[in-house]
């Protein structure tokens, strides 16, 4: 496969038309469509663990699903087969470690789905959903809303961020039966109450992960042990001045760990941190995402590159980037496509 090539995953705010636009990047930072395969719903992805199959969150008429998709030897797509997941709004999607299960996210029905997965990288079945209960104090956080799951840096434990009752649920795994204690998850209650968490993201080294908040538009630095978080900081994502509405979506490390990225959603931006040698932030900048909503942000193959999917004005914008300093300098380059969402590679 391209190693310049990359994802996007876009879905109608209308009509829930959509799919996946393979992408490639050249030395220069110049954008180029290969392909785009069609997806009904399509809101996120992520690879098998030998990234033989692309997984998309998706959807199956007014319900949430899960597709599998084979990567082709140019990294184009080929249908395997969709999965309802019994949720509505399949926000987010993880592949275990060993190759046999699937977990999805479904943000407005409160549950957590575990799939699992043929040989050859298909969807089998769909073995159990986790509905969760509970409340928090703002309006938002009515019920439970899990956005994100994926696996601590040693593989051994789940993790469900869960926006509506401001958790992390940690659920204990083993690749050959799946999640273990469902019924009593190790829970992390994150502060303050109607912080709303959504995104998280790990250092290279494990010790320190960066939560961020989406109602609360905040990160927070918190330690890691290996089984729980210890919370050193909390810092805002917006100016001091700033009297928007707002709420943050993703969150990225650079890759030599030196410096973190939010999207800011409504103050429609990107803040940029510097990570300090003891794991806590100091913002250094905040660059215009260059388009409405940007839902995902990540850097393009190579690392020299950024990108930002602004999924109400429907537009990807990219960006040169300074190991240097953090600084993000638009290219000039927007790409238009409905309900830009994901950025994956």
């Amino acid at each position: 496969m391209d190693e310049k090539l990359f994802y996007l995953a876009s879905r109608s705010t209308v009509d829930n038309s959509g799919g996946i636009y393979g992408m490639t990047v050249d030395d220069g930072g110049v954008v180029t469509e290969s392909f785009f395969h069609e997806l009904y719903g399509t809101s996120y992805l992520a690879y098998s663990g030998d990234r033989k199959t692309l997984y998309a969150s998706c959807a199956e008429g007014k319900t949430g699903a899960v597709a599998a998709l084979k990567i082709k030897p140019d990294g184009s797509l080929e249908f395997l087969n969709r999965l309802a997941s019994k949720g509505v709004s399949t926000c987010y999607v993880i592949a275990a470690p060993g190759g046999k299960y699937l977990y999805t996210a479904s943000y407005f029905t409160s549950n957590v789905s575990e799939f699992s997965l043929n040989s050859d990288g298909s969807l089998k079945a769909l073995e159990r959903v986790i509905t969760f209960s509970g409340k928090s104090v703002d309006v938002r956080q009515e019920c439970p809303h899990p956005h994100f799951v994926n696996f601590t840096p040693d593989q051994s434990k789940l993790l469900v961020v869960d926006l509506g009752v401001d958790e992390i649920k940690l659920f204990d795994f083993d690749p050959e039966k799946g999640l273990l204690n469902i019924n009593e998850p190790t829970v992390f209650k994150v502060e303050p109450a109607g912080s709303g968490p959504r995104h998280l993201v790990f250092n290279a080294s494990g010790n320190m992960a960066y939560l961020v908040n989406e109602i609360g538009n905040t990160v927070a630095a918190l330690s890691f042990d290996g089984s729980s978080f210890t919370p050193k900081q909390l810092i805002s994502t917006l100016p001091d001045d700033c009297k928007c509405y707002s709420k943050t979506a993703a969150i990225r490390l650079s890759p030599d760990g030196k410096y973190l990225f939010v999207s800011n959603r409504g103050y429609d931006s990107i803040a940029v941190f510097k990570v300090k040698n003891d794991g806590s932030l100091e913002r250094v900048d905040i660059a215009a995402a260059e388009g409405e909503g940007p839902r995902d942000i990540n850097f393009l193959p190579g690392g020299k590159y950024f990108a930002a999917a602004n999924e109400i004005s429907g537009n990807t914008a990219f960006f040169a980037y300074s190991e240097k300093s953090g600084k993000l300098t638009f290219t000039g380059q927007s790409i238009n496509m409905p309900g830009a969402l994901a950025i994956y590679w």
